[in-house]
């Protein structure tokens, strides 16, 4: 009995990977989603005064697990579950900045509110620097964000260090929809602070 060929054998796993591959049928296509604001625009007749105070946001942090572009779950306190085919349409870490400073900048409609690095050539007043610890929860109920956020004024001088622990029903919507309603009540939070401060940025000696 002759042995089979090369060829033949080549041939034959083609085969066997096509049959696995109609039997298996195609993969799920990956779904892209990103973060939004929360906080209603302004009304195109309000506007800003002539030398508006500057807040800037950033840097934020995020942890390891998270910084990659899907969506991660944790259906228990010590698991993760990473989703191929839910994913963030742009790095995490830039859809949070984003978002938070576009919700402090309607809550705060006397400021003006850019992301870091900085490229304004106005002088920054107050910084907000955030470090989320945990933004992530059981898939379809619900996303805890805990969340660590500082204020430094113009000199680098801390003036305020807060904690912030949100949690959101996932209500109606998808994961990252429950996800930008968290980010607007950490929104919320840090413009509170921001209006306890007061709003002059006074020079620092």
């Amino acid at each position: 009995m002759r042995s089979a060929t090369p060829g033949a054998l080549v041939l034959a796993v083609a085969v066997l990977l096509g049959m696995a591959a109609c039997i298996g049928g195609p993969s799920p296509a990956t779904k892209h989603y990103v973060l939004s604001p929360v906080i209603a625009a302004l009304p195109n007749e309000a506007t800003s005064p002539a030398a508006p105070l500057v807040i800037g946001v950033g840097p934020v942090s995020l942890p390891a697990y998270l910084d990659r572009p899907q969506m991660v779950i944790r259906p228990a306190s010590d698991r993760i579950e990473i989703n191929e085919f839910e994913q963030w349409g742009e790095p995490l870490r830039n859809g949070v900045t984003r978002v938070v400073a576009v919700n402090i900048g309607r809550l705060l409609p006397e400021t003006r509110v850019v992301t870091f690095p900085w490229r304004s050539p106005d002088e920054i007043c107050y910084q907000i620097v955030l470090d989320i610890d945990r933004m992530d929860g059981p898939g379809g109920v619900g996303i805890a964000l805990d969340a660590r956020w500082r204020v430094l004024d113009r000199s680098g001088s801390e003036v305020a260090a807060r904690v912030s622990r949100l949690r959101e029903p996932a209500g109606a919507g998808t994961t990252a929809a429950a996800v930008s309603r968290a980010l607007g009540s950490l929104s919320r939070d840090i413009a509170l602070e921001l209006r306890a401060i007061g709003g002059d940025c006074h020079d620092v000696n």
